[in-house]
């Protein structure tokens, strides 16, 4: 059994190389600042020569502004590029783009194809407009139908489904401000309101820091945004494990 997609494997991965980064920094810096103090301080950075010590002060004192920022757009990034691959992960699962809507069309052709007698007979009670006087009679018309594996009318529309999270793998075929919207109606998986306030909120100031708008940020700030979008995507990643890596094309 896929215990994770390959998609959260590199999130995790990356997402733990950069913020091993960000703790060699908070660790280097405060080192540096007591170098400095004590006035012994020879200093050789790699790759940039001429650096001159009486700059260094005025650099860590707003270093962890910086680190917050590049917190913030590094790992959203992360984190939409995760969504992104795996939506590709699951048409890959599947047999690729042209196989994946295959099965799904002929799935869809197959149950339209005329059912039992009793099953027939159970749906034309259905197939009317709505009574309030007739509730009870269409649950038990509809039972019938269920019992027997009839597959009802948004049921049959699954393969546009297919075919709009085909569209969304692709490399270009999603915007990060969609990504709840395709969490949502792609995937079937419950954002509530307030992970996906969260999402929107990270996503915008994410795009005000790389546009260059001013913005507050703190390192404090920048390791929530890594808690939040590391437990979305968790979540995430079960419900795509349990839901969609289940091989369909020998049903």
């Amino acid at each position: 059994m896929i215990a994770h997609s390959r998609a959260y494997e590199a999130l995790r991965r990356e997402s733990q190389d950069f913020l091993d980064f960000v703790v060699l920094v908070c660790t280097a810096v405060p080192g540096l600042r007591t170098t400095l103090a004590a006035g012994t301080a020879t200093i050789s950075p790699d790759h940039f020569k001429g650096v001159q010590v009486s700059d260094l002060p005025r650099y860590i004192g707003r270093y962890q502004d910086q680190i917050a920022r590049a917190c913030i757009v590094t790992l959203y990034s992360f984190f939409e590029a995760y969504v992104k691959a795996v939506l590709a992960e699951v048409v890959t699962f599947h047999g690729g783009e042209e196989e994946f809507v295959r099965v799904a069309e002929r799935r869809a052709r197959r149950f339209l194809k005329m059912p039992p007698p009793d099953v027939v007979a159970a749906k034309r009670k259905l197939q009317e407009q709505a009574k309030k006087s007739k509730v009870e009679k269409y649950k038990k018309h509809s039972a019938v139908l269920v019992n027997a594996g009839y597959r009802f009318p948004t049921e049959l529309l699954a393969s546009l489904g297919v075919k709009t999270l085909v569209r969304r793998a692709r490399p270009k075929g999603m915007r990060a401000a969609e990504i709840p919207l395709v969490l949502e109606e792609a995937l079937n998986f419950s954002l509530e309101k307030t992970a996906s306030d969260r999402l929107k909120a990270i996503n915008d100031l994410r795009n005000a820091i790389a546009h260059g708008r001013p913005t507050k940020s703190s390192l404090k700030k920048a390791l929530a945004v890594s808690g939040d979008l590391r437990s979305i995507a968790a979540k995430v990643d079960a419900h795509v494990v349990e839901h969609f890596f289940v091989l369909e094309g020998y049903a």
